[in-house]
């Protein structure tokens, strides 16, 4: 497969090696392309992980700024959005590890209820990211990649660094947590 092509300011393209070489050789144009290209997914995955929009836009931009001053370690044994995904990942749970400790003495959070699911089968969309708050990190990196991003299972091993059993189990597991959890939400819904 052919690597991806990405436009120039002169409509000409470049494929992602040769960005990737010249952000390598300090050109800043080069990886803003490079972030161009990914920072919507990059995005996505951090938002799957903390939930928060405005926590997730600063942690994206942490990932990158972390991708930029560690691309000379970027050897091409993976792919680059595998290695940046990866980054992400990992800049998402520590983000949620700073945040538990920072609210261990706080006040838990009150929320209003969720509005009612239109459809009594299917949960909303924030039905979902409180359910997925609810999974443990592993748990929730594994679907937010999976049926969020779409990543297959070898690229989701090869993001996390498991093997691809690994990914299978976790994300059975999960998945099976995550109708447990909606089911219960929906009996004490239902108790009301």
């Amino acid at each position: 497969m052919d690597s991806p092509r990405v436009p120039t300011h002169d409509g000409k393209t470049v494929q992602e090696p040769e960005l990737i070489r010249r952000s390598k050789g300090g050109s800043r144009e080069a990886f803003g392309q490079l972030v161009s290209r990914y920072q919507t997914p990059v995005y996505r995955v951090v938002r799957g992980i903390l939930g928060s929009p405005s926590e997730s836009e600063d942690v994206a931009q942490e990932v990158f700024l972390k991708a930029y001053a560690n691309l000379a370690k970027f050897r091409g044994e993976s792919g680059f959005f595998t290695w940046l995904y990866r980054i992400a990942v990992n800049e998402a749970l520590r983000a949620r590890k700073r945040r538990a400790f920072a609210n261990a003495d706080a006040l838990p959070e009150v929320e209003a209820p969720p509005p009612a699911p239109s459809e009594e089968d299917a949960p909303t969309l924030a039905t979902l990211e409180k359910l997925l708050r609810k999974l443990s990190d592993e748990f929730r990196s594994i679907v937010v990649l999976r049926d969020i991003e779409g990543l297959t299972y070898s690229e989701i091993a090869e993001t996390l660094e498991i093997p691809i059993g690994t990914v299978e189990s976790r994300l059975f597991r999960a998945r099976q947590e995550l109708r447990t959890l909606w089911r219960k939400s929906k009996e004490a819904k239902n108790a009301l």
